[in-house]
């Protein structure tokens, strides 16, 4: 797996190659926290302003964040 994250510029998201168990999880988490996110933004279960801009391999994925005001978004993300 190959990729990237980024805020204006380029990091790995996805190491090239995975050595062991914990970078495995790692990258389950993420890819999670993508999926999760991108569902309950395309349904509208959260506010816009629960989402944060991130751009994996120059695709932009709106991420959850912590956002005090909407707290069943804070709630997933303790999940």
């Amino acid at each position: 797996l190959e990729g990237r994250i980024s805020n204006n510029c380029s990091t790995q998201l996805f190491p090239n190659q995975i050595a062991s168990e914990q970078q495995s999880l790692v990258v389950m988490k993420k890819l999670l926290a993508i999926a999760v996110s991108g569902i309950t933004y395309l349904r509208g279960i959260f506010p816009g302003k629960a989402y944060g801009k991130k751009y994996v391999e120059d695709q932009q994925v709106m991420i959850l964040r912590e956002e005090h005001s909407c707290p069943g978004a804070t709630q997933i993300l303790q999940w």
